[in-house]
């Protein structure tokens, strides 16, 4: 990071409450674990105590990418949340309460990459599956803030995701859509988010976006890796912080890379107040 980023992450950061930051969307394959693996590393950049969990059990790949390994590069089965990536299956009825129980630690910012949906399994946690008004008032008891990072994909049921969690939380949450522009590069990709029109001349979709923005919440497009050297960095399991390194990417895929960790950056310091930083 360079050092004027690196000032502007240092002097966005808003005195107020810590966070409890979920990663979701209802929709499986939108791409919640990159953006969670690159809010992590920027989080990390900072001076805040960021801890950062992978809710899809061991084999979660925010997990993969980010945990904490051994010499022989072997994923260490404890992992520090603080440094690595913990772990637990917020579908399990014996590890979904630690999605609230992990705020104990009094962390700045708890980063979660939510598994594909995940909005039923927290409302288990305190509402017996009514809502999540008691989990939100837990929450916020604890001294957090809820963020709701809803990540887009162009298909219907990724919107529906956002109007979902928009309608579940209200106000007791800060709400942000992330466009991942690894599914489309134009208003047009996104039919359902930014509306369309049919042939007859009927207008559809776009509703969701309306009263999203209405409710105050927050839109950024999150830039799109080139398939092959997002292929390779994926494969490498390393943070995007650290890909750079690989012994796989050519020069013309670290260029790919550093554009890529660059453009994440600057869309999250849109919402920095938002998401912590």
């Amino acid at each position: 990071m360079n050092a004027s980023t690196k000032t502007k992450l240092e002097t966005s950061t808003a005195v107020g409450s810590k966070l409890l930051v979920l990663v979701v969307n209802n929709k499986g394959g939108v791409g919640k674990s990159v953006i969670a693996r690159q809010l992590a590393d920027v989080l990390r950049e900072t001076s805040k105590t960021v801890e950062v969990f992978d809710t899809d059990g061991g084999t979660g790949s925010l997990l993969l990418s980010n945990g904490t390994r051994d010499a022989n590069g072997g994923l260490l089965k404890e992992q520090d949340p603080k440094v690595g990536v913990g772990y637990f299956d917020i579908r399990s009825d014996k590890d979904r309460a630690k999605l609230l129980d992990n705020l104990a630690s009094g962390a700045d910012v708890i980063v979660c990459d939510m598994a594909g949906g995940s909005l039923g399994e927290i409302s288990r946690i305190v509402d017996d599956g009514d809502g999540v008004t008691g989990f939100a008032e837990a929450v916020k008891a604890q001294g957090y803030k809820i963020v709701i990072v809803n990540v887009l994909s162009n298909v219907q049921g990724a919107t529906t995701s956002v109007r979902d969690y928009l309608k579940a939380f209200g106000d007791s949450a800060e709400h942000v859509a992330v466009i991942n522009k690894a599914w489309g590069k134009t208003e047009e990709d996104f039919p359902f988010w930014y509306g369309f029109t049919t042939s007859d001349g009927t207008q559809k979709g776009g509703k969701t976006r309306a009263d999203f923005l209405a409710a105050g919440g927050k839109e950024v497009h999150f830039p799109a890796l080139q398939p092959g050297t997002f292929a390779k960095v994926d494969a490498a399991q390393v943070p995007f912080s650290k890909a750079a390194d690989s012994h796989d990417l050519t020069i013309t895929e670290r260029a790919h890379l550093s554009k890529f960790n660059k453009a994440a950056r600057e869309a999250f310091l849109e919402i920095a107040s938002v998401v912590g930083l």
